[in-house]
C-alpha cells in the first residue's frame, strides 16, 4: 500500500509541476512583453516587474525541472559531486529570496511614489530603483554565503535500503539555523515589509482622495473677490 502511496504522491507532483511550469512560460512571457513596452520601460515598478520576472524565469526553467528530474526520476548530479551540491543549494534559496525582496521593492516604490511630499516622491526614480537592485543581488547571496561551509555528501540509506550519497547539512544546530534563516529572509521579512508599506500606501491614496473630495474654497475666494471688482 505504501508502494501505491508513493506512486500515485509522485504523479501528483509532477503533474502539478508540469502545470506549473507551462504557466509559468505563458505568465512570464507576457510580464516581458508588458514591462518592456516604451511608456512602461522608464518606470522604477517596471524595472523591480522585469527584473523579479528574469528572476522567476531561471525558478521556472531551472528550479522547477532540476526538482522535477531529482524526485521523479531519482537522478541528481549534486548527490555525486560536492561543488554541485553546495552550488546547487546555494543558488536554489538565494534566487527565491532575491525574487521575495524584489516584490516588497515594488511595494516600497509605490508607497514612495503615492506620498504628498515631493522629497519623498523623487526617491522613486530609475537611478534609485537600479541602485537597489544591485544592492539586493549582492546582499542576498552574502547572507547564504555559509552554506558553502556546512553542506557536504554523506552517505545514507534511501526507502528502498540501498546506501546513497546525498547532499545534506549534518550539523543539526546549522540545519535548524538555516530553516528558521530562510524563513526570515524569504518569508517573515519581505510579507511584514509588505504589509507595512502596502498599509501606508493606502493611507496615502485615502488622503489624497480626501483631498479631491474637498470643497474648492480657494475658488470660491477668488470668484467672490472678481465678482466685487466688477
Amino acid at each position: 500500500m505504501s508502494l501505491v502511496d508513493d506512486t500515485i504522491t509522485l504523479v501528483v507532483f509532477l503533474v502539478i509541476s508540469f502545470v506549473n511550469f507551462f504557466l509559468g512560460i505563458f505568465g512570464l512571457t507576457f510580464n516581458i512583453l508588458v514591462f518592456t513596452r516604451p511608456t512602461l520601460r522608464r518606470e522604477p515598478c517596471s524595472l523591480y516587474f522585469l527584473t523579479a520576472t528574469c528572476f522567476i524565469f531561471f525558478v521556472i526553467l531551472i528550479i522547477i525541472p532540476v526538482r522535477m528530474i531529482s524526485i521523479g526520476f531519482n537522478i541528481d548530479v549534486g548527490n555525486e559531486n560536492t561543488r554541485i551540491c553546495k552550488i546547487e543549494f546555494f543558488t536554489f534559496y538565494t534566487v527565491r529570496a532575491i525574487c521575495s525582496w524584489l516584490i516588497t521593492l515594488i511595494c516600497i516604490d509605490r508607497y514612495l511614489h503615492s506620498s504628498s511630499n515631493a522629497s519623498i516622491r523623487r526617491l522613486s526614480s530609475l537611478k534609485n530603483a537600479k541602485l537597489t537592485i544591485g544592492i539586493i543581488c549582492i546582499i542576498i547571496p552574502i547572507f547564504y554565503s555559509h552554506t558553502y561551509v556546512f553542506l557536504n555528501l554523506k552517505y545514507v540509506i534511501d526507502q528502498y535500503g540501498n546506501v546513497v550519497s546525498s547532499c545534506v547539512i549534518e550539523n543539526s544546530i546549522y540545519s535548524t539555523f538555516i530553516a528558521l534563516w530562510h524563513l526570515a529572509l524569504y518569508s517573515l521579512c519581505p510579507s511584514f515589509l509588505m504589509l507595512v508599506f502596502g498599509g501606508l500606501t493606502l493611507k496615502h491614496l485615502r488622503q489624497r482622495r480626501r483631498l479631491l473630495a474637498q470643497p474648492p474654497e480657494n475658488n470660491q475666494m477668488h470668484r467672490r473677490v472678481h465678482i466685487h471688482l466688477l
